[in-house]
């Protein structure tokens, strides 16, 4: 299992949060913060960054200022594919705390050379923060972008993907203060 996926991960930390009330990246949950934790499930990734609006004091890690104003994770999108060296891109947010290297490799293996996009659909919802993007769609989504349309999800239902049906539970979505508590929960009878 130890060969690499040759492919960039992206990993957003730009939203303001604000049902959260402070950046979910910086989170602490069973002892390392929400991005320690994605950083080390994207271990495998020949090349991993991190995208947002302003870089973090002693972040220590590759950053990717957002290459356009807006608070959407499209913006985050465009950015990394507009960056990236690899045909392959994963876009990764921290909503989604509970994501497992393994995991990221299950959506990796489901590549299509037909589609440009790879994302996992869980409880009949496309997971767009946490897909593979072909480099090709740059020009897509910088086009889609500036006609003022900041939906991601809106944005995977124009292009053809290869949806794949993955009912794990890491792909709880931590949005509200309340949620640390269940992910927590979750973590634990991993």
């Amino acid at each position: 299992m130890s060969h690499s996926i040759p492919a960039t991960a992206g990993i957003l930390i730009g939203g303001q949060s604000g049902r959260f009330g402070s950046p979910k990246w910086k989170v602490i949950m069973s002892g390392i913060t929400v991005l320690d934790r994605l950083w080390e499930a994207c271990n495998r990734f020949e090349k991993k960054i991190v995208i947002g609006k302003e870089q973090p004091d002693d972040l220590g890690k590759l950053f990717l200022k957002d290459e356009l104003e807006g608070q959407a994770p499209i913006i985050g999108l465009y950015t990394l594919l507009k960056n990236s060296t690899h045909d392959w891109n994963l876009l990764l947010s921290c909503d989604l705390p509970l994501m497992t290297a393994g995991l990221l490799e299950k959506i990796w293996e489901n590549r299509d050379s037909e589609k440009d996009i790879i994302v996992p659909e869980s409880d009949a919802h496309l997971q767009v923060t946490c897909a593979f993007y072909h480099r090709r769609l740059a020009d897509t989504v910088e086009a889609f972008i500036s006609n003022g349309q900041l939906s991601l999800y809106q944005f995977v239902e124009t292009v053809e993907c290869n949806k794949v049906s993955m009912p794990e539970k890491q792909f709880f979505n931590m949005n509200a203060p309340e949620d640390l508590d269940t992910a927590e929960k979750l973590l634990r009878n991993e």
